[in-house]
This record gives structure tokens, sequence and C-alpha cells, in this order.
């Protein structure tokens, strides 16, 4: 254990950290100060207090702190490296932005796949209590969902329109840059001895936050076809495809499995069922094909799902339901498909989507800045 002092500047960054519209509560054992302690050294922990989780110059921050910018830029560059600061090009400049925990500081020490980054084996096990001792309540204890689900388009029924801002193929296709990285959820679940068998390479990133994760090695680049082929592929494999929810450009999609992921354990362990928002679609069974084999009652992430094998057809929790299509492809009846719910999902504008959450949790823009 570190002496006291020492934990004491990871205490201010945690509180600075706590402003994010996700933020870092605090634990009684102070599990997070360690995880901290592991991703900044006390130095770059220092000039982090200073930094917004909003676009800064070097320039601007050498204003904020009264330090040297050639200093500065040698830190900066140093935390890009290591996953906690964004570093990237606009308008012909490079900036910066500080990295909250999601989507973050939690992630990228795990995106370069198992193995692959030495901070891996001391951060699984703190982060598996940091989720247990406090952060899923931070997820999931919500009115407004920090996630959402989305279904994948072959599985809506022919019949029913695709929405726009629920069709995860458009989503891909309008974003100019796209790179694939490893579940951090399903690493971190195996580290400890716990998760599943399902793949990791499906963590899609697209825009300036996949450009910086492949510059500094963090994940690969790939087209928008490959993009689309790791989403049909994960929706076989029985993964949700998850985004931030909001209307985009969605920086994110997640191919998420309901024993490791960190939203899901926040609506199974945690007992927070509104943790990621349901789409507009809900799945509907036809009782006249429906075989009652009962595979879409054991690939439900929801437990959504009720049947009786091989006697009573299968019949869908509406409320449960997430409409991410994983019951349909594996359905040897062709007996379910997703239908427009009555009242579809209201999907806000990015800006309106970081407001509801953080004033949910008592802040607003200030806090980013």
């Amino acid at each position: 254990m570190h002496h006291s002092h020492h934990l004491e500047i990871y205490e201010i960054l945690r509180e600075k950290l706590n402003k994010a519209p996700v933020g870092m509560p605090k634990t009684a054992s102070g599990v997070e100060r360690e995880i901290l302690s592991v991703l900044f050294d006390e130095e770059e922990a220092k000039v982090a207090l200073h930094m917004p989780f909003i676009v800064f110059t070097v320039e601007q921050l050498a204003e904020r702190t009264g330090k040297n910018v050639a200093y500065l830029e040698k830190v900066l560059n140093e935390m890009a490296r290591k996953g906690t600061v964004w570093k990237g090009e606009k308008d012909g400049k490079i900036h910066y932005r500080l990295f909250p925990i999601i989507v973050g500081l939690a992630e990228m020490p795990f995106l370069p796949g198992p193995g692959n980054d030495p901070r891996q084996e001391r951060l699984a096990p703190l982060y598996a209590r940091y989720w247990k001792e406090g952060f899923l309540d931070e997820l999931g204890d919500r009115k407004y969902a920090i996630m959402r689900a989305i279904p994948e388009r072959d599985t809506i029924s022919k019949e029913t329109e695709v929405l726009p801002y629920e069709d995860a193929v458009k989503l891909v296709r309008e974003r100019d840059f796209h790179a694939v990285g490893y579940c951090p959820c399903r690493i971190i679940a195996r580290f400890n001895g716990e998760g599943c068998r399902r793949s990791l390479e499906n963590c899609l990133h697209f825009g300036s936050l996949a450009r910086y994760m492949v510059d500094h090695g963090y994940a690969r680049r790939i087209t928008a076809d490959e993009a689309i082929g790791i989403l049909k592929r994960a929706n076989r494999e029985g993964l949700v495809h998850t985004t931030e929810r909001s209307k985009g450009p969605i920086s994110t999609i997640c191919n998420c499995c309901s024993d490791c992921c960190v939203f899901f354990r926040a609506i199974h362990e945690a007992r927070h069922p509104g943790t990621i928002a349901h789409s507009s679609y809900v799945a509907r069974t036809d009782p006249s094909k429906c075989i009652a084999c009962g595979i879409c009652a054991l690939r439900c992430p929801m437990k959504a799902v009720k049947v009786k094998i091989n006697r009573k057809p299968a019949k869908i929790n509406a409320e449960k339901c997430l409409g991410c299509g994983v019951c349909v492809p594996t359905c040897p009846a062709e007996a379910i498909e997703l239908v427009e719910r009555e009242e579809s999902l209201e999907i806000p504008d990015h800006r309106t989507y970081l407001l509801q959450l953080l004033e949910e949790r008592g802040k607003d823009f200030s806090s980013l800045l």
C-alpha cells in the first residue's frame, strides 16, 4: 500500500474525474486511488488536475498551470502514450483532452488485447473490485441511461422501417475512420478467473477517438465494411451492440455479453434494470411457427423470454426486452423478429445527452472545463 500523503494527490484527481458525465465515485476502501496511481505518476496527476475534459492546446494548459510549453508537451505526449489523455489534430493544430473513466481510463489499458499492456495484471483485479464497491451504481442508478442498444439490421422485420439513428450499418458508414480493439470487460473478467468464452476483438471506435487509438497502438484500423462484418458476427455470437444514447455522430459501438460487460453487470448484479436504454424495437414471436426449443431464452441478455421447452411457445416480456435482436439469427423456426415499439426511443443530440448525464448528478457544462 502507498503512503497516505502520496495517495492524497490521487484523491484530488478522483474528485476532478468525478466531474465528468460518467464520474468516479469514492469507495470506502479507496481502491479507485490505487487504480489512478497505476495510470498516472504523481507529476502527471498534478498536471491532470488543470486539464479540461474538452479539447485544449498546450498553450492553453501553460496559461493555466504557469509551466512552460516544452515541459507540458513532454508530459502530455507521455500521457497520450499511456492512454490517459486524448491527442489529435484539429484545425491544423495539436489538441489534447483528459480522458474520463468512461470512455477512457477504464478501457484504454485493455484495448490492445490480453497481455499487450503490462498494466493489465495490476488493473484487472482493482477494476473488478471498483465495479462491485460502487462504480456499478454510478453507471446504472440513473434516470437517463448512458448507453442504448442498437439492433442488428437483419433482425428487424421486413415490414418495419429501419430508423436512421438505430441503423448500425448507417451509423458506421457515416463515420470516416474505423478501428477495432479488444473488449476491456471480457479481458478484466478473464484476468479474474471469471468471464465467458466469447470473442474479444470487437470493440469498435470511430472518428477522432479511433484515429488516436490507432496512432498510439491501442486499436487497429479497419474499413467500414470490416466493421459491419464484425457487427454481424457479434450478433450471431450473442453479443449486444450498444452505443452512447445520443444521435451521434457516435464514437463507439461495444459488442456486449451479459456476463462480463460492466453495464450488464449494473443491470444484473447491482439491480439497475434501466442501465441500457432499449431500442425502438421489441422482439415478437409467431406462436404458430415457434417450436418452443428455448434457444432464444438462453441467448437473451435480459432474461426477457419465457418458454416451456417443447410445450409452450416463447413469450417476450416487452418491458425487459432491449430490442437488440440477439434472439433472431439462431431461431431454427424463424419464428422471432424485431418490430417497432408503440413508443419509439427519444434519442437526444449529443449536447443534450451530455447535459442530461451531468444534471442528473448535480453537475453542468462548467465541470468539463
